[in-house]
């Protein structure tokens, strides 16, 4: 990456642009800027081999509070940016011009936000990770870490060679496979299984299946229109009093037409079953002469 502009011809500023990335280094400039312009003093003492200094922020109009250690170069603000963006403050970085430091201690700067970020990355057979957050104990296992490194640096500097050099690296590694695997048995399933998960594999299970809930409605099935139809047909047929017809439905449910009968009075009824009487006596009556 190339250098970039700086804002004045400070040491720890050139420090800053040589260790950060671009986009780090642009907030970390603003933070310089502002702690040669807007910041003063207003106290300092001493305790615990620990310099505690009281600065002003004419920006935001707060004091902040400063712990800064001279034997180890560590210190702390009372801001917390360093905490929250791994970058150290304008406040931190008053106390360093002020003690003429022009380097930026280690302590002051998360590694991830850095150039050489990327070249201190270690890879194992378990994946990639970084040297900080590597806990090995086992020392082969340290070994293997190294090597896996060595395969990154080595296809880095294999690439725009020419070809012949990577099929040299190829034919090496397949002559040192050859050699590993009479003296290697192969892996079972449960091997590979165990050497994924990183765990051995339990071959007692304790788990039972859950048990039945039987709530409202279970047990149930919905019939099909067949089987509603084989249902209903073996019903007695009953009177609808809609179409008038012996069916398996009725006059709520009926498929005709709703007819509309005009009411009938009790008294037409009885008038009408009068006349049906009165010619039934004059038809009986009229047979009687005849005879």
């Amino acid at each position: 990456q190339s250098t970039p502009q700086l804002f004045s011809k400070s040491a720890l500023e050139s420090d800053g642009a040589r260790l950060f990335t671009h986009a780090v280094f642009e907030e970390f400039q603003e933070e310089y800027k502002c702690s040669t312009n807007t910041l003063t003093s207003r106290g300092f003492s001493e305790s615990n081999n620990m310099e505690l200094n009281t600065v002003k922020d004419a920006l935001r109009n707060r004091n902040f509070i400063v712990q800064y250690n001279p034997g180890t170069l560590e210190s702390s603000c009372t801001c917390k940016l360093f905490e929250r963006r791994g970058v150290p403050c304008r406040h931190i970085l008053w106390i360093y011009l002020g003690n003429g430091l022009d380097k930026i201690p280690e302590s002051s700067f998360a590694k991830r936000w850095t150039k050489d970020a990327l070249r201190d990355i270690k890879s194992n057979h378990k994946g990639c990770v970084g040297v900080g957050d590597v806990d090995i104990i086992d020392k082969k296992q340290i070994e293997m870490t190294k090597l896996w490194s060595e395969v990154h640096e080595t296809m880095g500097v294999l690439i725009g060679r020419e070809k012949e050099h990577v099929e040299d690296l190829c034919k090496l590694i397949k002559e040192f496979r050859e050699k590993l695997l009479p003296s290697v048995p192969p892996m079972t399933k449960n091997q590979e299984l165990e050497e994924l998960l990183g765990c051995a594999t339990n071959n007692e299970i304790t788990i039972l299946p859950p048990k039945i809930s039987k709530n409202k409605g279970s047990g149930k099935r919905m019939l099909s229109n067949k089987a509603k139809a084989v249902a209903c047909a073996s019903k007695p047929k009953r009177m609808c009093n809609n179409c008038k017809q012996m069916a398996h439905h009725d006059k709520r449910n009926c498929p005709n037409p709703f007819v509309e009968r005009p009411p009938q009075n009790v008294d037409d009824e009885e008038e009408e079953e009068e006349e049906d009487a009165e010619e039934e006596e004059e038809e009986n009556e009229a047979d009687e002469l005849e005879d």
